[in-house]
């Protein structure tokens, strides 16, 4: 097959759209713009389609996108409120008419994913697992360099999803009791705002760590994060986890996490790589262009 020379890759979340073009596996030509997701999920597309637009020719298009994606055609599984309307979007149809290139679409924390094992903290490492903690826990299992989605009814696994604590669970709450509730950033921020109402984000959280109180609440949540963490090192067996998200480029958060799964390991497992997320917002667009570059040109990213 032959090589890709320019990959188009966008990155589209609630927030923001994130576009550029790799050359010889280079990013270049960044460009960004708000989602204005109120404006309906048409208009989120012709948005993004925009933005690439600008770039010039390219080869092909890899899409890393918020919501649950079926990795076998490029069709948005469902989104929440964050996407209106993005449920049952053909996301890849979208961008080859629009187009006529070839594109492939990924989950957002499936191409982050994707992005670190790329040009990130897990490169060259052929099985890995990685967890982003924010708003809840994504994460993303590669198996022999290729995602991998399980063959089950959801368009993924949903890894903040493991229960950790069956005492919660509650019929009425399909998070209670999960790995999610108590170790995402949002159980961290949850937590601490309960002692002082102004530590709402984990910059102000971590400042105040020679305060006993808040270190406490850090700690118990690091706890959790190594509980679950340790769990699925256990279950895939794979020799490196990736921890991700903003929270996670503070010191003591990816020593105290690293620190307690060494601890929690069973001894067979030891050894295990537990590392920081290199690529911070950049990992989907690699992701994305690593996966259109697999699927429609037999390469990797080069």
């Amino acid at each position: 097959m032959r090589a890709a020379q320019r990959i188009a890759a966008l990155d589209i979340g609630g927030t923001k759209i994130k576009a550029c073009v790799f050359e010889g596996g280079t990013p270049s030509q960044k460009s960004e713009c708000d989602t204005a997701a109120n404006e309906g999920a048409a208009a989120v597309l012709a948005r993004a389609a925009a933005l690439i637009r600008t770039f010039g020719p390219f080869d092909a298009i890899g899409v890393s996108t918020a919501g649950q994606v079926d990795p076998n055609n490029g069709v948005i599984r469902y989104a929440n409120e964050n996407l209106p309307g993005y449920t049952g979007m053909d996301v890849k149809g979208y961008f080859e008419v629009q187009f006529q290139r070839p594109a492939a679409v990924l989950n957002d924390v499936c191409a982050a994913a994707l992005g670190e094992g790329t040009r990130g903290a897990a490169a060259g490492v052929r099985d890995y697992i990685c967890l982003t903690y924010g708003t809840g826990i994504g994460g993303g299992v590669v198996l022999d360099g290729q995602l991998y989605y399980g063959t089950g009814p959801s368009a993924g696994g949903m890894l903040g999803g493991l229960i950790l604590h069956p005492e919660d669970l509650d019929p009425q709450d399909p998070f209670a009791g999960t790995y999610e509730r108590y170790a995402s950033a949002t159980a961290l921020r949850t937590a601490a705002s309960g002692l002082d109402p102004a530590l709402t984000n984990g910059h102000a959280i971590f400042q105040r760590l020679d305060e006993p109180e808040v270190r406490t609440v850090v700690d118990a949540w690091l706890d959790q994060v190594a509980a679950g963490a340790v769990s699925l090192i256990h279950v895939f067996n794979i020799p490196c986890v990736v921890l991700g998200g903003g929270v996670m480029e503070q010191p003591y958060a990816i020593q105290g996490a690293q620190a307690r799964i060494e601890k929690l390991l069973i001894p067979g497992f030891r050894g295990v790589r537990v590392v920081g997320a290199a690529l911070g917002n950049m990992a989907g667009l690699y992701g994305a262009a690593q996966q259109v570059c697999k699927t429609e040109f037999g390469v990797d990213l080069e």
